[in-house]
């Protein structure tokens, strides 16, 4: 909820153009990294419309603790499966996923190489990485703009409602400040030899969607 309020609901536009690079129904295993409360995962559970197995993973017990119970109302209308690891060690077998996402969430990790490393690892040969987060814009004028509203703006907006959610937003812009050019992402993942490598910028370059094929 915090996070649709924040981007006056252009998560789900951003997030809707991670699904479309995923080729239902070609794609049998998705892992959704750092899935959070699932809002990706059950995305990925609704487009597949079943016929897709689809594994959510988190480090964050709560986090995961909110996504089951989503899950549990969700009843039959999902297949999503969640399990609590960390992105840099994969407890999976070689060549296990079609697919490997990451929804607003790349740049927390805290060592993105072994990510993208452990995640080529998991795919199958022609498997895709696919990232979809938020970056800082182009432009000095834009940029300043941006930052002013992600440092002041936002937070006193979220003071208004509790600690938590000053405390939350003032993390998510001090992220956002160190996020990674979606140009050295791509490089990052030609690095850890994936091909096809590419970005695309969206909502005035505020968010990046970055693939790389194994």
């Amino acid at each position: 909820m915090l996070l649709h309020l924040m981007t006056l609901g252009l998560d789900w536009t951003w997030r809707r153009r991670l699904l479309a690079r995923v080729q239902f129904p070609e794609a049998r295993r998705v892992l959704d990294l750092a899935c959070g409360t699932g809002l990706v995962t059950f995305d990925l559970c609704h487009s597949a419309k079943g016929r897709t197995m689809v594994v959510g993973l988190d480090p964050s017990k709560h986090m995961l603790q909110a996504a089951i119970r989503k899950k549990r109302i969700l009843g039959r209308e999902t297949s999503a499966e969640f399990l609590r690891a960390t992105g840099e060690f994969l407890p999976f077998r070689a060549q296990t996923f079609e697919y490997v996402t990451v929804g607003l969430a790349l740049r927390n990790f805290g060592d993105r190489s072994s990510v993208l490393s452990e995640s080529n690892g998991v795919l199958i040969s022609g498997g895709w990485f696919l990232s979809v987060d938020f970056v800082l814009p182009e432009g000095a004028l834009l940029q300043r703009l941006y930052l002013f509203h992600i440092f002041h703006v936002l937070p006193a907006l979220g003071r208004l409602v509790s600690t938590s959610w000053h405390r939350t937003l003032v993390y998510l812009a001090n992220s956002i400040r160190l996020s990674t050019r979606p140009d050295e992402i791509r490089r990052e993942l030609l690095a850890c030899n994936f091909r096809r490598a590419s970005f695309e910028k969206i909502t005035l370059g505020i968010v990046a969607l970055v693939g790389g094929e194994k």
